[in-house]
């Protein structure tokens, strides 16, 4: 996931963090978070701050027409070449969240799963969110890291010692996520929590173990935090220029 103010992440090293023991379970429990607030596939979904595709491949296997997109071209590539070896109708276009090359009310799904640690402004692109939702029937699902999240502490620790991908994130209350979402027009319908472990090495099972033990008792620890929106009656109407939703609709 890369936007406006990424830190540099590579593509391969990205990728292959998720074939660890750690990565594939963090990777399950994370998009079984996301899944759990899925509506049925039904139109375009749009994939902000798409990486790889991680996300914007799954949700075409499920049955959406979508678009992934990044800042970073170097991502771009690797989500098209993924999306060529899994014949996957996915596509992946550059562009800024914060000014979305697409239609007003062109767009029943948004995914922004961890973006907007690296967004400048996130009300900016929170706004662009709610303009290309259908007015009924869209919905937004965000994710972020949590600031008091076990591994979000690792990773604050961890950039301080050496470099890494998250030196320039910004580790944003869920209070201010949902507040700038109120202010674009985005209303809270529902929330999910997962990671409550950071990467330490030894048995999967063991951090299996604690993600069920942590979830009820230390509520506080979770990392991954994704909040279900939809979007408030409009206040304005405006037009916009065409883009990608034009050829897909």
């Amino acid at each position: 996931m890369t936007t406006a103010g990424a830190g540099p992440f590579d593509p391969a090293a990205y990728d292959a963090w998720f074939q660890t023991p750690v990565g594939r379970l963090t990777d399950q429990l994370e998009h079984e978070a996301v899944r759990a607030l899925l509506p049925e596939p039904a139109g375009i979904a749009l994939d902000l701050s798409c990486g790889t595709g991680n996300y914007a491949l799954d949700l075409a296997e499920r049955g959406w027409r979508v678009v992934g997109i990044d800042l970073a071209p170097v991502m771009l590539v690797e989500a098209r070449r993924k999306a060529a070896v899994r014949h996957s109708s996915a596509c992946f276009v550059a562009g800024d969240a914060g000014a979305l090359p697409l239609r007003d009310h062109s767009i029943r799904l948004v995914t922004f799963i961890l973006g907007l640690e690296f967004m400048p402004e996130p009300l900016r692109a929170l706004r662009e969110v709610r303009r290309v939702l259908r007015p009924a029937g869209g919905i937004a699902i965000v994710a972020l890291l949590a600031p008091t999240g076990a591994w979000t502490r690792w990773r604050r620790l961890k950039r301080r010692l050496g470099d890494s991908g998250w030196r320039r994130a910004r580790f944003r209350s869920e209070a201010t996520i949902r507040h700038a979402a109120e202010t674009a027009g985005l209303w809270l319908a529902g929330r999910r929590t997962a990671v409550y472990y950071v990467p330490t090495p030894g048995p999967v099972r063991w951090l299996q173990w604690w993600e069920r033990t942590a979830a009820r008792r230390f509520p506080a620890l979770a990392t991954f935090v994704v909040l279900r929106f939809e979007p408030a009656p409009p206040r304005q109407e405006s037009s916009r220029p065409t883009g990608v939703a034009s050829r897909l609709s």
